[in-house]
C-alpha cells in the first residue's frame, strides 16, 4: 500500500529572487537558525517561531519582504 501525501498547514516558507540572499540569510548567524530546510536555491522553510526576527533581519538588510498570511 502506498503512503498517502502528507499535506502541513501553516508552514512558513521563505522565497527569494536570488539564490545569494538565502546563502547570506544562512551565513548570518543572526538569523541562520530561523532556517529549517533549503528546498531549491531560492525556497527554503522557516521555523514559525522565527518569522518575526527574519523579517525583521530582512528589513535591517534592506529588503523589503512580503509577509503573507494564512487566510
Amino acid at each position: 500500500m502506498t503512503k498517502p501525501a502528507t499535506i502541513h498547514e501553516n508552514l512558513p516558507i521563505i522565497e527569494v529572487t536570488d539564490a545569494e540572499v538565502l546563502d547570506h540569510l544562512l551565513a548570518d548567524p543572526a538569523v541562520a537558525d530561523a532556517i529549517v530546510l533549503r528546498l531549491a536555491p531560492t525556497v527554503a522553510v522557516i521555523d514559525p517561531a522565527k518569522v518575526e526576527t527574519l523579517t525583521e533581519r530582512l528589513l535591517k538588510l534592506g529588503h523589503l519582504p512580503s509577509v503573507k498570511g494564512a487566510s
